[in-house]
């Protein structure tokens, strides 16, 4: 899933980016600006995942820690 969400977001990204440029020259400015706006929700929301996926990689490690604590601490007793 990782390499496909990265692959549809760079996708994604190449094609707003090239209609912000056509927009532009084609004198469209409105739209042009609101392609802007979308390539702005774009990278807010690719931030947003990798926010989540760090979030849910800390519990993960932190849980792992804690198991690893009990069992040190079990044979060290």
């Amino acid at each position: 899933m990782r390499r496909g969400l990265k692959w549809t977001l760079w996708s994604t990204s190449t094609f707003v980016i090239s209609g912000i440029v056509l927009n532009f020259y084609l004198n469209y400015f409105t739209i042009g600006y609101a392609m802007i706006g979308v390539l702005l929700l774009l990278i807010s929301g690719w931030g947003y995942l990798v926010q989540a996926k760090n979030d849910v990689n800390m519990v993960m490690d932190q849980k792992e820690r804690g198991s690893y604590q009990g069992i040190i601490e079990q044979y060290t007793r």
